[in-house]
């Protein structure tokens, strides 16, 4: 390299007061060393950056071009540092979160909306996963944070217990079902309301049935739980969805909810990172804000307790 930052600002100086003594007094030394670092840059280029002139200096066109190109490379210095030391005070960044569907849903909008009106300079991106994958991108590095299930191996993470994810059936309110839990394997014979194929609900109870060597008969998928649950009030299927998504839909929506038997159905959800210590200060943040959410949330839920 032929210069660095010092001679930049040293030749900007110059090139804008039009004179060595100037420019000397800009950078509190002496003009001995101004001259000097403006003679070696001109000597390394082979070129005359300035015009030695009765009055002063002024740049050359070479010297005018360098300016040009000095100005940004500045200006984006300047601009690393500050977005640097906002990383390093927790103040501005990008937090990678991947959680399953019901998170992403029924809980993420409140816990993130919350997060991110009060810290405008971080940004988060977050992704539908099924807990298998999340716990191998969150220890290859892929992700910050991940929400996984019970029952995923979290060995070589740490963890922390978030919400419950209760999954329950929702049938329209004359279908022939008793009141009480009903099996996977006896849903399995009815036609099916569900998700998009690659959202994490979707693939765990595809590999759910194909444990009990079934297939999920899906006559219809919708983009969210609330048009599952049209689509289930009108008796066009029934579905499988989360508690907390039945509940609230149940308020203005006709339909019935059905325990399911499984023990898969009642799932504890974790809360998992590679390593708090090694994130950055503003992904400390978010983890510690949703530590503080999944309390506030056990505490108005009376069947988390």
């Amino acid at each position: 390299m032929k210069f660095d930052l010092t001679d930049l600002r040293i030749f900007l100086s110059a090139v804008d007061a039009g004179s060595l003594t100037a420019a000397a007094a800009r950078n509190n030394i002496v003009v001995a060393a101004v001259s000097a670092r403006l003679k070696r840059m001109e000597a390394a280029f082979d070129l005359d950056l300035f015009e030695r002139t009765g009055r002063g200096i002024r740049p050359t066109l070479a010297g005018e071009m360098l300016a040009r190109h000095a100005r940004k490379i500045i200006g984006d210095a300047r601009q690393i540092e500050a977005e640097l030391d906002e990383f390093a005070e927790g103040r501005s960044g990008r937090v990678r979160i991947l959680s399953n569907t019901n998170i992403l849903a029924e809980h993420m909008p409140t816990a993130l909306g919350t997060f991110l009106a009060a810290n405008p300079d971080i940004n988060v991106s977050i992704s539908d996963r099924p807990s298998f994958e999340v716990i191998t991108m969150l220890k290859n590095g892929d992700a910050d944070v991940g929400i996984v299930a019970t029952s995923a191996d979290m060995s070589g993470l740490e963890r922390t217990r978030f919400v419950p994810d209760r999954l329950v059936l929702v049938v329209p309110p004359a279908f022939d079902l008793p009141q009480g839990p009903i099996d996977f394997v006896r849903i399995l014979d009815f036609r099916l309301i569900g998700l998009q194929e690659k959202v994490a609900l979707s693939q765990f109870l595809r590999r759910a049935a194909g444990e009990l060597g079934r297939e999920l008969n899906i006559r219809m998928r919708m983009d969210g739980f609330e048009g599952i649950c049209r689509m289930v009030e009108c008796n066009a299927g029934i579905a499988i969805i989360p508690e907390s998504a039945a509940r609230r839909y149940e308020t203005f929506m006709k339909f019935r909810i059905v325990a399911i038997e499984d023990s898969w159905a009642e799932r504890e959800l974790y809360l998992c990172v590679k390593s708090e210590a090694q994130l950055p200060r503003y992904a400390r943040a978010l983890v510690a804000h949703l530590r503080d959410y999944a309390v506030s949330f056990a505490d108005s839920d009376p069947a988390s307790r």
